[in-house]
């Protein structure tokens, strides 16, 4: 009979049982939280950081391309002047002057892929996340209106020196212009080799820059007698394009060639200035967009930062006096020297 007076003592301890075991449970929820935001948080900054590297790649390079295109423009400039000096005269006067204004715009032509850091092609294009192509055309081979009224025949391009393999063009009769195009784009891929249409209808072919000096030296192709020989492999020497090629002093003689030198110089001064304005535009943004990513990972380093040390005092017995010295501290503590003890 007195073991019932017992019962609502041991009722009492069993029902208090189970809020220990909450309380268990919920502190290692909110431990097992913390981490998992701690490790989201982690990757999250992983991430930025990857982002905002390539970004900062991207900027360097646009750097370089505006460094080159404003010492290009200033090149131009004095020539455009000659040019429109010499273009009244019945033949040239101040050949020695603009010889050397062509003979520094050569130059600086030909350093183009090294100051540009390779991310402006022949025609002054701008190419950030592929590499630069260069575009040429192949004698023979410049109008699809050949290929169709040659018929079927088969072009064996040898690409490169005499050991690597050649690769096939297989053309057919009653092709149309985006077959011929696909015929040759299938087979000329395994040489890195692609092909277009201009505006004008003429098939033009590109290759990467690296690639460049070897495709024009080692270049050849044999065909069924139609298009080119069967019996040997013909030689071709591909033609590049470029939105500005000086022109040799000589040719400058007639008033005729001095007109078409300044029509080029004036739209590649014009083509220059539009891309420049470009680039400004765009190397604004990235800064914008990285200072703002700055703040972010200041706020999230922070964040971070409080919840390490709160987890931290929550695993310890410290009493409620040390806690608060401890938080006064660390608010006077900045983000360098934290850094500077870790290091």
């Amino acid at each position: 009979m007195r073991v019932d007076k017992h019962s609502p003592i041991v009722s009492g301890l069993d029902r208090q049982a189970p809020k220990r075991s909450l309380v268990t449970v919920a502190d290692a929820a909110q431990q097992t939280q913390s981490e998992r935001g701690a490790a989201v948080g982690s990757a999250q900054g992983r991430k930025s950081a990857g982002f905002g590297l390539q970004l900062n790649q991207q900027l360097t390079t646009m750097q370089s391309a505006s460094s080159y295109l404003a010492q290009l423009s200033a090149t131009l400039v004095p020539l455009k002047l000659s040019l429109s000096r010499e273009l009244g005269n019945a033949r040239m006067q101040d050949r020695e002057g603009v010889g050397a204004q062509l003979g520094e715009l050569r130059s600086l032509l030909e350093q183009r892929s090294a100051r540009s850091a390779g991310s402006l092609d022949g025609q002054l294009n701008l190419h950030l996340n592929e590499p630069v192509r260069v575009r040429f055309s192949l004698p023979g081979l410049e109008s699809l209106q050949t290929f169709q009224q040659a018929g079927r025949e088969s072009l064996l391009f040898s690409i490169g020196r005499s050991s690597q393999e050649p690769v096939a063009v297989v053309l057919d009769e009653g092709l149309s212009e985006e077959q011929i195009l696909r015929r040759f784009n299938v087979g000329l891929a395994p040489a890195g080799i692609r092909s277009e249409l201009t505006t004008d209808g003429a098939l033009v072919f590109s290759a990467r820059e690296a690639d460049w000096q070897t495709l024009r030296e080692h270049l050849r192709v044999k065909g069924e007698g139609a298009l080119f020989a069967a019996q040997r492999f013909t030689e071709l020497k591909p033609v590049e394009s470029q939105l500005l090629q000086p022109q040799a002093l000589e040719t400058l003689e007639e008033p005729r060639e001095v007109r078409r030198m300044l029509d080029t110089v004036v739209k590649v001064l014009d083509h220059i200035q539009e891309l420049g304005e470009q680039l400004r535009q765009r190397q604004d943004e990235i800064r914008s967009f990285l200072a703002r990513q700055l703040g972010d990972d200041e706020q999230r380093w922070a964040g971070d930062y409080v919840t390490a040390v709160y987890n931290l005092m929550r695993k310890s017995s410290s009493s409620y006096a040390s806690v608060s010295d401890t938080l006064v501290a660390q608010a006077t503590i900045s983000r360098f020297t934290v850094i500077s003890l870790l290091s």
